[in-house]
């Protein structure tokens, strides 16, 4: 159909153009950013309104790269909650039950491999539960890629129970469960679209007087549901204190991927955390890409202070796109680099950090790299965080493009930490520029920019930048 010059069609298509040309930016080269190895030549964003942006980055994406695609090309293996690793050929009329034996199946091929799941619930006790190498999963010795289709693959440190009424009180549901961290409501969620955590209490009795509450004694777990109906796996979900998705690759880290089939498919990672991580740096850089998943309810307790993702000493890339953290105990997304003799290049690209610092403890940022990392994050929105949205810290270097951070509430009063409210921060000798970005404290003695000692933030064409500013801030052409 030809387009005339008054067709709304028309007219949006200019629009979203035009607002991707004027944000589009090309990379400071103070950033450091290794182009010889991903060689990203600008980015940018489009303004959809009511406050969303959609981000994008040119030149470069793992996820068209000759690494990813060795993987789509080769060995395929099939994986379904309802499959079987006995009796079960790897195909998609015949899957495996566990990642587990589709990744020896891989190993055993020696090439690169796509591993496929279809949309289900994995429980921990009656399809392999969660992902967790070397552990419970074999660890991949080639480049393998995860995809999901068909939907939400849904994967937790949950089991699956038949809840019974307790005849002692009489206003809980019971199972037996030896330990338990956490108990959400799956079926009521809260205004970012986390599910509701049930409020522990001190014992059986107390939850028996308290509706929305649950108790463990080492044995079984009491849940009061909130109106009084009968309790079930989706009204109470149960997470224990194992991870949900956590890949030690030693001194062998491999390419890895974790994608989705289509926009209507996507990986939903739930309890504990998603941590990958090398002891030691592999012979060459590697690619770390997911698309399309989310971490929520990270950790269970507050010793554990877990992130809902976290990575560290990873020489390479590692590219998170449309990804979403919530209610972590400690960070949304955390970067690492401890080895420190290797850069880590990080890609944050049109992703979500809410409603951090669950379980009180200190420092529970949206958004925070550490240890000669150098990232880029692009449209992100990081909100209602505790202990410093974005909070970078040692040597790290990072540019933020047309990204939303807002209301944070700062650890101090909360939880009896060190860091008031603050939007963006610096610790030892972090720089961060800001390019287009909302700075939306949750009130004017709150922090827009709090830079410490040695540290340096540089922003330009800011739309809003409120609060207190402190320490070295420049602007930057």
């Amino acid at each position: 159909m030809m387009l005339l010059t008054d067709d709304p069609d028309f007219i949006a298509v200019q629009e979203a153009t035009r607002y991707a040309r004027a944000s589009e930016l090309a990379l400071p080269s103070v950033l450091g950013w290794g182009t010889g190895l991903y060689p990203i030549t600008k980015v940018g964003y489009c303004d959809l309104g009511a406050g969303t942006r959609q981000g994008y980055i040119s030149g470069y994406s793992p996820f068209s790269s000759t690494e990813y695609l060795s993987c789509r090309a080769g060995t395929q293996i099939y994986v379904s909650a309802t499959g079987s690793d006995s009796s079960g050929a790897g195909t998609i009329g015949s899957p495996y039950l566990t990642v587990n034996k589709a990744i020896q199946i891989a190993n055993a091929a020696g090439q690169p491999a796509t591993i496929w799941l279809s949309a289900g619930t994995y429980y921990r006790n009656a399809s392999g539960g969660y992902i967790n190498a070397p552990g419970a999963t074999t660890l991949p010795t080639v480049p393998v890629c995860l995809m999901a289709y068909g939907g939400i693959v849904k994967y937790g440190c949950i089991d699956n129970y038949t809840w019974a009424a307790d005849a002692t009180y009489t206003n809980t549901y019971k199972i037996t469960r030896s330990s338990a961290g956490a108990v959400y409501n799956q079926a009521l969620r809260d205004r970012f679209g986390n599910a509701v955590m049930y409020t522990k209490a001190a014992s059986a009795a107390a939850c028996n007087a308290r509706p929305g509450s649950w108790y463990t004694d080492g044995t079984s777990v009491y849940v009061n549901p909130f109106d009084g109906a009968a309790v079930t796996d989706a009204t109470a979900s149960v997470y224990l204190t194992s991870d949900t998705f956590a890949i030690n690759w030693g001194s062998a880290p491999q390419h890895f991927f974790v994608d989705s089939n289509d926009e209507a498919s996507a990986w939903d990672l739930m309890g504990s955390r998603v941590k990958i991580f090398a002891s030691a740096y592999g012979a060459s850089p590697k690619i770390l890409a997911m698309r399309r998943v989310s971490a929520r309810y990270a950790s269970s307790v507050s010793a554990d202070a877990w992130n809902g993702f976290g990575f560290d000493n990873w020489w390479g890339l590692i590219w998170l796109e449309g990804c979403y953290a919530g209610r972590a105990s400690a960070d949304c997304f955390n970067f690492h680099n401890t080895l420190n003799a290797q850069p880590l290049y990080a890609v944050t690209l049109n992703c979500r950090g809410v409603d951090t610092g669950v379980f009180g403890s200190g420092s529970n940022n949206g958004l925070t790299l550490h240890e000669n990392v150098i990232g880029i994050d692009v449209a992100g929105r990081y909100e209602y965080n505790q202990g410093g949205t974005l909070r970078n810290i040692n040597t790290s270097k990072m540019l933020a493009h047309g990204s939303t951070f807002s209301s944070d509430r700062g650890d101090l009063y909360l939880s009896g930490g060190l860091v008031p409210p603050t939007e963006v921060g610096t610790l030892n000798t972090a720089q961060i520029w800001l390019s287009e970005c909302v700075v939306n404290p949750s009130g004017p003695t709150a922090y827009g920019i709090n830079v410490g000692t040695g540290g340096a933030v540089s922003v330009r064409n800011m739309p809003t930048l409120g609060g207190r500013i402190f320490g070295n801030v420049s602007t930057w052409f």
